[in-house]
């Protein structure tokens, strides 16, 4: 694998695309709001585990506070999971240009070709992921009975990076207990050894809510058995988006291949439980195709073992480099929005102005401290401000469990409160508030986003923060 000079090739050629994304385009708002969490990395926050917030703190102190730092570990969790796939498929086929193929194939997908510099708990949860089904590769060609200490190693470092990986420990639970195969592996003492160091590992995560009154687990775990309406439409729109992101060609061919006897059983038990919940769940409530990334590069080892010399199979990496491309194209056009709505491409846009904007405001207001009422422009505000100027939500509470009590001025001065919604003066959770103007975040002459402002004070008991002693 290591000598195989077009996989160094793939690797090092896309690396180089996602450090340019990652360092000239600016963050979006889940960005901002995780660079948020690394400011106080904790071992738990309300709407996700901590891995991601552990990865910003990590690229931070290497690099400083820049877009690339933010997003260093997902830069090179992308070119590491090039390198497990090539190898999955390897240790599967035994064949050099088959392996390659499915490495090919794992980046002509959306998430990895063009989205893959992005610091989200899609990145360390899809490489953990991919990381632990390697690791069963190793174990079930090798019949190395030790390789179940990195499978336990690396379910809980995919759990503690999105609890979608949990379907990944289900997949193994099940494999081992219904299939032939698994069974011959449960009289192992590795089997039970890897198990409980994946628990020490999810130990002070656990601890974390305990503490906490499980509220890391409150917003994930609350869709489950959450009832809807049946809705065809978005049943259709799931299974839309999961195409479209594996990219179509490469969906037909995963498809296609799931039946060959080339493809280790093993592979369809791993991604076999998360689509059928997720299918489920589609048919009643909303659901994302982005959320099966972590299955995507198995899927592209499935398609590479069992349909890398069908005829579409040529088709497969420009097909899917193209929409990357495009997609990439139509979201930065200069000078223009495309794609007109609250997205990560608008996300993006505009900030230099209307950071500018509001430091002129608060000086002529003589306000000392920003409100807001959005997490994401809780996150964006406090990224494009020095920590001179506080940033603080009046609402939810729960996200923002890590910060601690907030600044004492923020009771004590003025504030100016910037929301995306109209604001009403009837308010609980301030003394006094006095309505703004309305602001504008720009392109050029394009309105991106308007913000709604008001002048605050005296932040009461309905805030979402405890204020320090002065």
């Amino acid at each position: 694998m290591l000598k195989s000079k077009a996989l160094w090739t793939l690797a090092l050629g896309f690396m180089a695309l996602h450090i340019a994304l990652a360092a000239l385009l600016p963050l979006v708002e889940d960005e901002t709001y995780y660079a948020l969490w690394a400011s106080v990395p904790s071992a738990g926050y309300f709407d996700h585990p901590p891995m991601i917030a552990w990865w910003i703190a990590a690229g931070q102190a290497v690099l400083g506070d820049s877009p690339f730092a933010v997003r260093l570990l997902a830069v090179l969790a992308s070119a590491l999971l090039t390198f497990l796939t090539y190898r999955i498929a390897w240790l599967y086929s035994k064949d050099a240009t088959t392996a390659f193929t499915a490495a090919l194939w794992g980046k002509a997908m959306i998430p990895f070709s063009v989205l893959a510099f992005a610091a989200t708990p899609d990145a360390p949860s899809v490489l953990f992921w991919t990381a632990a089904v390697w690791a069963l590769a190793e174990l079930t060609t090798s019949r190395n009975p030790n390789w179940w200490f990195a499978v336990g190693l690396f379910a809980a470092l995919g759990i503690l990076s999105k609890f979608t990986d949990l379907f990944f420990a289900l997949a193994i639970l099940l494999w081992l207990f219904a299939s032939r195969e698994g069974r011959t592996w449960l009289p192992r003492w590795q089997v039970w050894a890897g198990a409980a160091l994946g628990l020490v590992i999810l130990a002070p995560f656990a601890l974390w809510n305990y503490q906490n009154d499980w509220i890391g687990l409150e917003r994930q775990f609350g869709r489950v058995g959450a009832e809807g309406k049946f809705s065809l439409g978005g049943f259709v729109a799931f299974w839309a988006a999961f195409a479209m992101l594996v990219t179509p060609v490469l969906f037909w061919l995963a498809a296609k291949s799931l039946p060959s006897p080339k493809v280790p059983a093993l592979l369809k038990w791993l991604i076999a439980p998360i689509l059928i919940y997720m299918t489920g769940h589609a048919l009643t409530s909303i659901a994302g195709g982005q959320w099966l990334v972590p299955i995507y590069p198995t899927l592209a080892v499935i398609a590479a073992l069992g349909a890398a010399h069908a005829r579409s199979a040529r088709f497969a990496a420009p097909t899917g480099l193209a929409l990357g491309v495009l997609i990439m194209v139509i979201g930065l056009w200069p000078g223009k929005i495309l794609i007109d709505s609250h997205n990560p491409f608008t996300q993006m846009r505009g900030w230099d102005r209307v950071t500018q904007d509001i430091r002129t405001r608060m000086k002529t207001e003589n306000a000392s401290w920003i409100a807001t009422d959005a997490y994401g422009l809780t996150g964006q505000l406090s990224y494009y401000f020095d920590p001179q100027t506080p940033v603080w939500s009046l609402t939810d509470p729960e996200r923002y469990l890590f910060r601690g009590p907030a600044p004492a001025e923020i009771c004590q001065e003025k504030g100016l409160l910037i929301s995306r919604a109209p604001i009403s003066e009837a308010r609980a959770d301030v003394k006094k508030i006095t309505l703004g103007a309305d602001m504008t975040r720009n392109d050029g002459p394009i309105v991106v986003m308007r913000y709604y402002t008001a002048i605050i004070s005296g932040p009461t008991a309905q805030a979402a923060f405890n204020c320090a002693a002065p």
